[in-house]
């Protein structure tokens, strides 16, 4: 018997409480069962289902695929899209937030089976997966850190984050920059405001890549970036240079958008404080 958690959005109540009997009958745990695709975001952010049963035709201002995109900006959730229609239009948008399943109506209890076994299996391949990758990506990041720092001494330490910050530029430049314009696509953004703030959002994806954890709040035209997190906090404190990697990454890439303003460093770990957090002022 399986014991998944299973959140349905259906927004016919004769089908949901029939898909709902269908999974109670299989050992499933049914934790929500919602209408439309505003109650789909605000419940699984709450529940936190193991896997979602999506209509795709639902009732309100967010279809089912909508709601998807909705949810996946916050959890990594599998999703199964359930739908009477097999227009290729509608799975083609669908595709795009890459689901672990279609079934199309009427289905039995043998097909819903089999297609969330194969969805969580999947997905948890993939999770271990994505795992295994950050801890490589994590360790790379670190021999960048390492093998970039100069070993030559300098006069001052002012001198010496200066040099090691043009190091760390002119590697940025060669490692970080085909990905940059790759995934932000900044020349297509023509709207200042949008650009600025989908290149925070890159900024912190980038970072979560690491392994850290970040919060972006926006002040009038000030936007921070805080760091809940480190992955070297030893190296950090006896290092304090070692932070400037974390820096040069945010100031190279800020000056590769094209956009007016600065950065400032507002706090570090190695300045004692609990988080690092980065100013960013926008100038209009």
């Amino acid at each position: 018997m399986s014991n998944e958690r299973i959140m349905i959005v259906e927004d016919e109540s004769i089908v949901a409480m029939g898909i709902k009997h269908k999974l109670e009958d299989l050992g499933y745990d049914v934790v929500g069962i919602v209408a439309t695709g505003e109650g789909a975001v605000t419940t699984a952010l709450k529940t936190v289902p193991d896997l979602i049963l999506m209509d795709i035709v639902l009732k309100g201002d967010l279809d089912g695929i909508e709601a998807a995109q909705q949810i996946h900006k916050h959890q990594d959730t599998p999703i199964i899209y359930i739908t009477a229609y097999s227009d290729e239009e509608v799975l083609e948008r669908a595709r795009i937030t890459e689901p672990y399943g279609y079934i199309l109506k009427p289905f039995k209890k043998s097909e819903i089976n089999a297609n969330i076994q194969m969805a969580i299996y999947k997905h948890k391949k993939d999770r271990k997966r994505s795992e295994e990758t950050k801890k490589r990506v994590l360790a790379d990041f670190y021999d960048f850190i390492l093998t970039a720092m100069p070993t030559c001494s300098t006069d001052s330490d002012m001198e010496m984050r200066q040099l090691l910050l043009r190091v760390f530029a002119e590697r940025l430049d060669d490692d970080l920059y085909p990905k940059f314009v790759e995934e932000l696509n900044p020349d297509e953004i023509e709207d200042a405001d949008e650009l600025f703030e989908t290149y925070v959002a890159w900024l912190a994806n980038l970072f979560g890549d690491f392994g850290i954890k970040t919060i972006v709040t926006e002040e009038g035209d000030r936007i921070y970036l805080e760091f809940l997190n480190c992955p070297w906090p030893e190296d950090a404190k006896k290092k304090p240079i070692f932070c400037l990697n974390c820096q040069a990454m945010i100031n190279r890439s800020f000056n590769w958008t094209g956009l007016r303003g600065s950065i400032e460093r507002r706090s570090s770990i190695t300045d004692g404080s609990e988080s690092c957090v980065f100013k960013f002022n926008k100038i209009e």
